[in-house]
């Protein structure tokens, strides 16, 4: 008999509302932890994957401007311009005529860079002037 009544008794505790709410909070709690931790790396996983799709995107970029500038030294336009520039060749029948540029520094600017797309040495012949020091300045004052 008194087996019988720890038994009910025990069932009763076990089987009540709230014993059986906090059992599942519980299980729910325990559930939840490893499932945020599954988000988050799920989430910092996908940032992965846009930040290298980008980094993708973007060598591809390089890569098509790269075979652009491949064919374009490749191609006899950049032969024949090399060999006028540099060498000061000619095509048969063709007159060469020089035009001198005014010495207004702005417009030297705009035309060297507007020709020089690729930034390829020998393209202009022009030197960069480099801005002098400020001892370069003194000396250039009191004896020149």
């Amino acid at each position: 008999m008194i087996f019988k009544k720890n038994k009910n008794f025990i069932a009763k505790y076990i089987f009540n509302q709230k014993t059986l709410a906090l059992l599942g909070l519980i299980i729910i709690i325990l559930i939840s932890f490893p499932l945020i931790k599954n988000v988050r790396r799920n989430n910092k996983i996908n940032q992965e994957i846009r930040e290298l799709e980008k980094k993708i995107t973007n060598l591809e970029n390089r890569n098509l401007n790269f075979k652009n500038l491949i064919s374009y030294l490749e191609s006899n336009q950049f032969i024949e311009e090399q060999a006028r520039l540099k060498l000061g060749l000619k095509k048969e029948g063709e007159d060469v005529t020089v035009i001198k540029n005014n010495l207004n520094p702005e417009n030297n600017n705009l035309t060297a860079s507007s020709s020089n797309i690729f930034n390829i040495t020998g393209l202009t012949k022009e030197k960069l002037i480099e801005p002098a020091n400020n001892p370069q300045k003194w000396l250039k004052h009191f004896f020149k």
